[in-house]
This record gives C-alpha cells, sequence and structure tokens, in this order.
C-alpha cells in the first residue's frame, strides 16, 4: 500500500508540474518534447499505481505467468498515455496563445522563403518571415505552419505576425481568417454598400480604422490619405469625404458586391440602361438610384492611362499591383 501511495503520488506531482507548473522558457522552446516526456512519465506512474510491478523481470514476464490479475490490466493504459501526451502538447498551445494575447505586439513583416517536406506519414510547412520589432530589432525566423497557411502564403507576400515581448521567441504568423480572427478579435466581411454611405459621411481620419473593423490589414495606399488598400482581400478604396466613395473589388469580392446591388433597393436609371447596350464593348456601366444617393458601377479594365483622372490613376496602380486586369469600380455619392 505504501508503494502505491509514492506513486500516486509521483503521478499527481508530474501532471502539476507538466500541466500547470512547466516554464515558459521550457515549453516554449520544445512544446511537442515535454508533451511526450510528461505523457510517458504519467504512464509509467498510473501502470505502477494499479499494477506495482517489484523489478524489471516481473514486467519482463507478467504476459506468460501473471502472478496477479492487475497485471493484465497494464496495457490499457497505453491509449491513456497517448491522449496525455496530446493534452500536454494541445494545453502548451493554449498557453502561447494566451501569452500573445497578453503580451502581444503585432508589426508588419515579410515572408522571405517557404519550405515543404511531404512523406507517406507526415508533411511538415514552414515559412520563413522578416520582421522588425517595435524596438528596432531585425529579425529573422522560420516558423512551422498549417498546411491551409502554407498554401495561402507566396514569396515577397507582406502580412503581419504577433510576438511576444515578454519572451520574443514567441511569435506567429497572422494567416489565415480564424488566426487574424483569435488574435485581433476581428470577424472579417465583405465591404458593403452601407459601409461605403457611413464612410462617405465620416471624416477622412477615421476611415482607416472603420475598414479595419469590416475586414483586417487596411493601410493607406498614399501621400494624401484618401486611398486605401487591403492586399490580403484584394481590394482598393478611394474616399473624398463627404463627397464620393469609390471602391474596387476583383474576383469574388466583385461578384458579391454585383449580387449585393441588385438585392439592395437601388434601382437602375433607364439611360444608363442604353448606354450599357451602346459601350458593352467597352464593359459595363450602369446607374443606379435610392433616395439620394447615386451608384456608378463599371466593370473595366484597369490600366494605367496617363490621360485618366488621379482617382482612375490610383485604382489602375492598385490594379498592377494586385496583377490583375478586370474590376468592379463602384463610385458612391449623394444628389
Amino acid at each position: 500500500m505504501k508503494r502505491r501511495i509514492t506513486w500516486g503520488i509521483l503521478l499527481l506531482l508530474t501532471f502539476l508540474t507538466f500541466y500547470y507548473w512547466m516554464p515558459a522558457d521550457m515549453y516554449l522552446y520544445m512544446p511537442v518534447f515535454l508533451g511526450i516526456v510528461g505523457g510517458l512519465l504519467c504512464f509509467v506512474f498510473l501502470v505502477q499505481l494499479f499494477a506495482d510491478f517489484q523489478d524489471i523481470d516481473e514486467i519482463k514476464e507478467w504476459d506468460r505467468t501473471p502472478k496477479y490479475w492487475y497485471h493484465n490490466i497494464a496495457f490499457l493504459f497505453i491509449p491513456g498515455a497517448i491522449a496525455l501526451i496530446v493534452i500536454f502538447s494541445m494545453h502548451y498551445t493554449k498557453l502561447e496563445n494566451k501569452e500573445l494575447k497578453q503580451f502581444g505586439e503585432t508589426v508588419p513583416a515579410t515572408i522571405v522563403d517557404g519550405y515543404y517536406k511531404s512523406s507517406s506519414k507526415s508533411s511538415s510547412y514552414k515559412l520563413t518571415i522578416s520582421y522588425i520589432t517595435k524596438k528596432g530589432k531585425p529579425v529573422r525566423v522560420q516558423k512551422e505552419v498549417s498546411s491551409e497557411q502554407y498554401h495561402a502564403a507566396s514569396k515577397g507576400q507582406h502580412v503581419e505576425v504577433i510576438y511576444s515581448t515578454k519572451h520574443p521567441s514567441l511569435v506567429k504568423i497572422l494567416l489565415g481568417e480564424e488566426m487574424i480572427k483569435e488574435f485581433t478579435g476581428i470577424s472579417s466581411r465583405n465591404v458593403n454598400l452601407k459601409d461605403m454611405s457611413d464612410i462617405l459621411d465620416m471624416s477622412g481620419d477615421s476611415v482607416l480604422n472603420t475598414l479595419n473593423k469590416i475586414s483586417y490589414r487596411w493601410s493607406i495606399a498614399d501621400d494624401d490619405k484618401s486611398s486605401y488598400v487591403n492586399e490580403h482581400k484584394d481590394l482598393y478604396m478611394s474616399v473624398t469625404p463627404h463627397g464620393s466613395v469609390t471602391y474596387v473589388s476583383l474576383g469574388e469580392n466583385m461578384r458579391t458586391m454585383l449580387q449585393e446591388i441588385k438585392n439592395s433597393g437601388f434601382k437602375q436609371d433607364s439611360a444608363s440602361a442604353n448606354v450599357n447596350k451602346e459601350t458593352e464593348d467597352d464593359g459595363m456601366f450602369r446607374l443606379y438610384t435610392k433616395g439620394d444617393l447615386k451608384l456608378v458601377v463599371r466593370t473595366k479594365a484597369l490600366e494605367m492611362d496617363n490621360s485618366s483622372s488621379s482617382n482612375e490613376t490610383s485604382v489602375a496602380a492598385m490594379a498592377k499591383m494586385f496583377n490583375k486586369e478586370v474590376g468592379l469600380v463602384v463610385t458612391m455619392f449623394r444628389n
């Protein structure tokens, strides 16, 4: 009985050490290794708590001539050991995320390179990133990422990382909507017509903050702070406060905006319907009205044109940045 009490105490202490008392400086550097060690030690003490093998010979011979019934059930604890390894490893990940939320700083970064290794049993994906901390220290580090994150990334892509000011070696790349939501609290969605009307009526210094509450990683695209770009979602917006809002969308965002215009209650002007028939080779052109709001909706090849207005030139520059040819240009203004 005394031996079992000892094994029980060792089991409890081992679990508490690996689950609650493990220093961050250790689990940040080797979470998987510590998870395996903790799971195996708990397995050993759990088996001894029930089976209480006296020596190594008894362990070797128990399967041939077991002395006690409880020796027969020792193998049943193997799934428990595997479960504990998973529990410890996942718990360390949660602790990392908790620290990043508490001590994290978000800074711009660039994806320098990528690497993956695949086999019949497993695959490994890594991205090399370069960034500068808030204190001005340049950092270049390789991080393991998920398959989804790896395939969503490209060399030279501008992203953001979050690192711990308490433990600078702890860093994660903000790639993917779920990760962005977890660490920033922003649940990304498409810009809609109501957003455009709200932005139309607000001051210029509020636009960027509003856009970043809609979807993450909008930034100012020009010196006069009237144009905004979201490279992550292939979106562009130009704003003249209390004047007009121009929104450029590409790909799936383009189709979503067209569907919203159709269902929003805006009515197409008959004059624009005739114009559209005459100019359909040059792309769609439509004029919509709803109350005092007007929409000019165009599809056009977004190419740099020196004869274009300054606003169109900016739009073309964004299209060139996105390496796209055709986009939906929606301009909203009031009568």
